[in-house]
């Protein structure tokens, strides 16, 4: 009952990133966007359709593979490339298999995705060749691509030996996991096809409502590691194909919580920023799609959230997961459908100055108003903290506040019961003036290492 109260809370608090934005804003890329763009993208869709079922219903591989290169020739090096990535047909690997050559590194990257989608072990071999290539962007979609297809690791153990990108090596680490391991990704998920037989596709969606498909958290633990390293939650981190570079979105219109990055890369593998505690996994059906929180500590003793949404079904980990900094979460979800939440792909990153739960609307600043010495007095709220030793009647560690005296001591104030709904009631993507959230880039950046800070 009380995560069924959960879920449809957040689903009826949380508002995302303004997908607009990327169908209104003129393309750097002229190969992104186009999904934005319902009835031109559905026209081309039921157009390519045909080219399609055409591909699948050839009668020998030899068929295929002419069909294949032609479509992957008329379609995959423009912006028609986000019409293929959709088709969940195996033999689209014809039409991707080809565009690995692609002179465009988006083209090449999209073209993994695809395969991840589509391929079996029949092109891991191909795929294994693109952990070679020049742009580590392309290199980290081939690991992620193998480690959903592959049946052994050897390429990736290789290429790991010499690899010496933070994010590739990240995501090479993950896909060698995900290999070995039977119990990833975290709760798989089956997307919803539409089109006719033998083109089966994603289904186009636009700022999903309604409730998550699950909703999952781990509250009654505290004990969250202390950071001990900074990382970027994803590679390119200043860089965009479709707005100015670098593109700053904390705040934009007043109330925007969080920074929306890596428009129109699917795929893209979202890392922890710091060491944390994963307290909630969220799934598809919502405006955020899948989406990661994960609890971080400073050594201070504050407490901070990392959210990443708009994620793809692809989730590597689970409510009660201690990360590392770096650790790949995810990825970035397809654009436009259900699993992402409704927009073009891209990550909101916000981050949460509180831990994971906190009373309802109260941020740091705050003035609370409190009995002291006989006298009721207002005093600002200096910090969040966990009682352990007060628990409530959930049996959830109580929550309390630190609050400054005027003229007097600090105190630890314990706020009773609050509903779990209310505790994290503040996880949304736009909050009028970003009351309780921080400017993800300025916090990062003084933390992060000088020599990853191009990244």
């Amino acid at each position: 009952m009380l995560a069924r109260m959960l879920q449809l809370r957040i689903a009826s608090l949380v508002l995302v990133a303004v997908a607009p934005v990327a169908a209104q804003t003129k393309a750097l890329d002229p190969t992104v966007g186009a999904c934005t763009r319902k009835d031109e993208f559905a026209a081309r869709q039921t157009e390519i359709d045909a080219r399609i079922v055409a591909l699948t219903g050839a009668a020998t591989a030899d068929d295929k593979a002419r069909l294949g290169a032609a479509i992957a020739e008329e379609f995959g090096h423009c912006e028609r490339i986000e019409n293929l990535i959709r088709y969940r047909e195996p033999d689209l690997r014809h039409v991707f298999l080809p565009l690995l050559a692609a002179d465009h590194w988006p083209i090449r990257a999209r073209a993994l995705y695809g395969l991840k989608m589509v391929g079996d072990a029949q092109v891991a071999l191909a795929v294994a060749a693109a952990l070679d290539d020049p742009d580590p962007r392309v290199r980290e979609l081939a690991a992620s691509c193998l480690g959903r297809l592959a049946a052994d690791t050897a390429a990736l153990a290789a290429r790991l030996e010499r690899e010496d990108d933070d994010c590739v090596r990240a995501t090479i680490e993950a896909a060698i996991a995900t290999v070995e391991s039977a119990t990833k990704p975290y709760r798989p998920w089956q997307e919803t096809l539409v089109g006719p037989a033998g083109a089966r596709r994603v289904e186009w969606a636009w700022t999903v409502r309604g409730p998550t498909s699950f909703n999952d958290y781990d509250a009654r633990t505290v004990e969250t590691p202390t950071a001990t390293g900074f990382h970027w939650p994803i590679s390119w981190y200043d860089g965009s194909l479709f707005a100015p570079v670098p593109r700053r979105s904390f705040g934009a219109g007043g109330n925007h919580a969080g920074e929306d990055m890596a428009w129109f890369r699917e795929g893209t593998s979202v890392f922890a920023v710091t060491d944390g505690l994963v307290r909630m996994v969220q799934g598809a059906g919502g405006n955020w799609g899948f989406l990661v929180l994960v609890e971080h500590r400073l050594e201070d003793g504050r407490y901070f959230c990392a959210l990443y949404g708009h994620l793809g079904f692809d989730i590597l980990v689970r409510p009660g997961d201690v990360v590392r900094a770096g650790q790949k979460l995810g990825t970035v979800g397809l654009s436009c459908s259900v699993e992402n939440g409704g927009y073009g792909a891209h990550l909101h990153f916000g981050i949460g100055d509180n831990p994971f739960r906190k009373p309802q609307g109260l941020a740091r600043g705050a003035r609370l108003g409190f009995d002291y010495e006989g006298e009721r007095v207002q005093a600002p709220i200096t910090d969040f903290l966990y009682m352990p030793d007060r628990p409530d009647e959930y049996g959830f560690p109580g929550l309390g506040v630190r609050v400054q005296v005027p003229d007097g001591p600090s105190l630890d104030l314990h706020v009773g019961n609050v509903k779990m709904a209310q505790q994290v009631s503040w996880i949304t993507g736009y909050v009028d003036g970003c009351r309780g959230w921080l400017d993800p880039r300025s916090f990062l950046e003084p933390r992060i290492a000088p020599r990853d800070r191009d990244r």
